[in-house]
């Protein structure tokens, strides 16, 4: 598969078959995640990938108490019929973690997004990847990152950009429509 083709096909998938993803599969996917560009090539990035019960349980529910904050705090209607139920589909997560000190020079120019940056892209090479071979993910940021980090048992200070679900797609969702591009030339609004 080409790469423009990959970045075509890919989707956010929210219903898997009952397939499994072997861990030569998400190994190599992980593989394509680190070869991401980072800011001094500091690899800000570290994964967890979660198979067993008890934490994807620990995921959801977090997910779930996330979903009832929004509801309690007013939020947008569509938020209480979005359901978790793929999270109990899919056979396996990684869960992305990224170093916020790892963020290059930027702390010297107000620019203290580059471990987020760097991790954002190792995603999207993971995704991509997974597209390639077949599997279907989504990149799942509806919950608290602290308590997230904290409940996956990750060391303090760092940070989750992601919990990406895999595995095989039980059915290929539309591509969603793409709003065109704003482009100028040399300066904004030109």
């Amino acid at each position: 598969m080409l790469l423009l083709e990959a970045i075509r096909e890919r989707r956010s998938v929210r219903a898997f078959a009952a397939k499994p993803v072997s861990d030569e599969q998400v190994a190599s996917l992980i593989q394509a995640a680190v070869w991401a560009p980072s800011p001094l090539h500091q690899q800000p990035w570290s994964f967890v990938v979660i198979r067993g019960e008890e934490a994807k349980a620990k995921v959801k529910q977090l997910c779930q108490a996330t979903k009832q904050a929004v509801i309690d705090g007013g939020g947008p209607s569509w938020v209480g019929k979005y359901s978790f139920d793929f999270l109990d589909q899919a056979p396996v997560y990684v869960a992305v973690f990224f170093d916020p000190k790892k963020a290059g020079l930027g702390s010297f120019f107000n620019q203290s997004r580059g471990a987020l940056a760097a991790a954002s892209a190792a995603v999207q090479n993971l995704m991509l990847a997974a597209t390639e071979q077949g599997l279907g993910s989504l990149w799942l940021t509806f919950f608290d990152p602290q308590k997230m980090a904290q409940a996956l048992g990750a060391p303090e200070g760092l940070e989750v950009a992601g919990i990406i679900p895999l595995g095989v797609p039980a059915e290929k969702p539309k591509a969603p429509p793409r709003k065109a591009p704003k482009v100028f030339s040399d300066f904004y609004g030109q």
